[in-house]
């Protein structure tokens, strides 16, 4: 508490014949409170990342310390065990398919990548949902989660797989992954179904996340912009070179990543990221409109 100031009023009447009125005195405290010092906030002294850096703006304020009105969604419930067919070789099974990219896998698991942040609210071009209906007025992360269930839906029984989302934190589905039954389907699309946009981009977290499972060999990254943050504290911004760096890192085991860029064919440094990821590991890049 600061700038406290006082102030007195006092009014005296005198009569005449020596008689005195004595008038009372009021005093009135004035207290202001300074909320905030300088450098909390974008233009009073700000160091952090700003929109002009190709950062995401969260659909709220997350600065460090501030409020996080949105929550990701608990994992989903235990996963339902099965036994899957021992002698089937997920070669000889389609391959899974992500906007209609054909994804190679050399073992029977696959992990989703699927970027939440902020800017994943904007408008995506027209597609179809899972019932193949049209929707003109989606945002890029309905895009991305109508294509990420249409993906899991025609995944075999004798797969595994896990889904991560991620902004400047991670979530993911499941503990690890699960096999591909209508049950464990289901429980990830209704995960998948609670999670909004709203923050910024941690890819390189996200990603070094998925490959700590050394088992499994095919990733799926999705993004519609450059990293930024490489901490969930947000108090440290990586460069591309940070991240990309911590990624292929941790990929000892090998892992084909396979990096798809949504709405950044204008944005020549988020698109350079996405294709040095792919080419760095393995994988492909390609483009959704």
């Amino acid at each position: 508490m600061q700038g406290t100031q006082r102030i007195s009023m006092a009014a005296v009447l005198a009569s005449s014949a020596g008689s005195l009125l004595a008038a009372t005195v009021s005093t009135v405290l004035l207290s202001a409170a300074v909320l905030a010092g300088p450098g909390t906030v974008p233009g009073d002294g700000y160091d952090g990342p700003s929109v002009s850096q190709g950062m995401d703006l969260p659909m709220t304020p997350t600065w460090v310390g501030g409020p996080q009105p949105y929550q990701a969604p608990e994992p989903a419930p235990e996963p339902i065990p099965e036994t899957p067919d021992p002698g089937t070789d997920p070669r000889d099974t389609p391959a899974p398919r992500f906007f209609g990219e054909e994804i190679d896998t050399e073992t029977d698991s696959i992990l989703y990548v699927i970027d939440q942040s902020g800017s994943m609210s904007i408008r995506a071009e027209p597609y179809e949902d899972l019932n193949n209906n049209i929707v003109s007025d989606g945002s890029r992360l309905d895009r991305a989660k109508a294509e990420l269930k249409r993906s899991i839906s025609g995944l075999p029984e004798n797969f595994y797989f896990n889904v991560l989302f991620y902004d400047e934190c991670v979530s993911q589905c499941f503990g690890s992954k699960v096999q591909a039954s209508a049950a464990n389907k289901t429980m990830a699309f209704s995960w998948v179904d609670a999670i909004q946009p709203d923050g910024w981009t941690n890819t390189g977290l996200a990603v070094q996340k998925a490959l700590t499972d050394k088992e499994n060999k095919t990733v799926v990254l999705l993004s519609d912009g450059a990293p930024n943050f490489l901490d969930c504290a947000m108090q440290y911004v990586g460069g591309t070179d940070d991240h990309a760096s911590l990624i292929r890192s941790e990929n000892t085991q090998g892992a084909v990543i396979n990096a798809f860029g949504i709405g950044i064919a204008s944005d020549p440094t988020s698109r350079a990221f996405m294709q040095r990821v792919a080419a760095e590991n393995g994988g492909s890049y390609s483009e959704v409109n």
